[in-house]
């Protein structure tokens, strides 16, 4: 039998370093803003991008993390979002700076993002955990901060402006680089017309309504398609009442409201935010064809093809951040494991050696679109008491080859079942 070993180590290694890559948000061009009468906090964000595909996810409160919710793309990567606390967080694009923090200050070990909303409740949380590491790995983005309360923060890496007003906006741009008497500064003009927009409809404004905030948001989005793109969704986050208003290609006529309590009662789930409008966005297709044995299998067509390596004959990763990976094996036959088993008898164990932690969540005996009889297995893996990974399975025989397809993801691995199953012998 070859040894396999290599080649399970590999995946695991390899999905360490795709989680580290997650901690760096694939921000875009955005525009942020809030506002506070004392009685209540709106949020208003704009996201623009050139990235059509876009999701929002719940998490739900366990061991101590609080439940929330996250908008971003099909990497899975959050880019603005909320927790049941009332703590809003979001990205934003900014031109390089380096920053060059004590070296006596640890780097954060998993994903950053994830951590500060499951643990932290207000901007003080936040302030105070960032100010514990070196951020050094985030220089090309800061992060906007409110929480219910009232309070805000723009975090530019090892500055922090605070929220002086009932109001703050953020854009593309460092506020703490540009002197006070200058503000809102002149250039680049893309960015800094948005924020004085922003600031002048806050100011002429009766008051933190849903109205008001998608009026600023139809006044900042960005309509046509260029280098930085357009406006894929826009939020209003209520963090007095737990409410969100998605809209979708500034759109603002059409709306979709969430209660972000009511969500997470339904457990883990996630959402294409087209088909919340009734747009279908589908992927457009690869086609990968092994000769011995004779097979094929499709991959979204904008997913990067990676070298093989081991027993690997396909590794294709989103080209946003490296995952989720779609990897497909061809290795000997195990001896004297019987299909059904696989998974607790061969996959658990090689698994096993390299986490800390491994869970069989399911296994199921299924069939390919050609009937093949196949197995199909979920687990759920900590490495180093720190990344929680999911890996998605789809396993058969074929004389005296095991052949498998894998989805290796952060976050809802089965958002590319449908990859898994196009697998089918000629």
């Amino acid at each position: 039998m070859m040894n396999t070993n290599h080649s399970v180590h590999y995946s695991i290694v390899l999905a360490i370093w795709l989680a580290m890559v997650l901690t760096n948000p694939s921000v875009q061009a955005c525009t942020g803003f809030m506002m506070t009468d004392g009685k209540v906090v709106l949020v208003g964000n704009n996201e623009d991008s050139k990235i059509p595909f876009t999701r929002v996810w719940f998490i739900p409160a366990e061991k101590n993390r609080f439940g929330r919710v996250y908008f971003g793309y099909d990497n899975w990567s959050p880019q603005g979002g909320m927790n049941d606390q009332g703590l809003f967080f979001d990205y934003f694009s900014v031109p390089w700076l380096g920053i060059k923090q004590s070296e006596e200050k640890p780097r954060f070990t998993g994903p950053f993002t994830d951590t500060m909303m499951a643990d932290c409740a207000t901007v003080g949380d936040v302030l105070e955990m960032v100010s514990k590491y070196n951020l050094d790995w985030n220089p090309k983005a800061q992060m906007f901060i409110v929480d219910k309360s009232g309070d805000a923060a723009i975090i530019e890496g090892e500055t922090i402006v605070r929220k002086r007003d009932s109001y703050q906006v953020v854009t593309n741009f460092r506020i703490s680089r540009i002197p006070e008497d200058q503000w809102p500064c002149e250039a680049p003009a893309w960015s800094c017309s948005r924020y004085k927009r922003a600031k002048r409809m806050l100011l002429d404004c009766d008051g933190p309504t849903v109205p008001n905030f998608r009026k600023i948001l139809k006044a900042t989005h960005r309509s046509s398609y260029n280098i930085i793109g357009t406006t894929q969704y826009s939020n209003i986050y209520d963090l007095t009442h737990g409410d969100i208003y998605a809209y979708f290609l500034h759109d603002f006529d059409n709306e979709i409201a969430f209660n972000l309590n009511e969500e997470l009662k339904k457990g883990c789930h996630y959402y294409d935010l087209p088909s919340l409008f009734g747009k279908e966005l589908e992927y457009d297709i690869q086609v990968y064809t092994h000769s011995s044995p004779d097979f094929s299998i499709s991959y979204p067509k904008h997913y990067k093809i990676k070298k093989p390596t081991s027993n690997e004959v396909l590794r294709v990763r989103n080209p946003l951040g490296d995952t989720p990976q779609i990897a497909v094996y061809v290795e000997d036959k195990p001896d004297d494991i019987q299909l059904n088993d696989i998974g607790p008898q061969y996959f658990y164990s090689k698994l096993e050696e390299f986490s800390t932690d491994v869970k069989l969540v399911s296994s199921k005996q299924t069939v390919l679109k050609d009937g093949t009889p196949s197995v199909e297995i979920l687990f759920d893996i900590v490495v180093d008491d720190i990344w929680a990974l999911k890996t998605l399975i789809l396993s058969t025989y074929r004389k005296d080859k095991l052949i498998f397809a894998s989805v290796i993801s952060l976050a809802h691995p089965e958002a590319l079942r449908d990859c898994l199953y196009s697998m089918q012998f000629n």
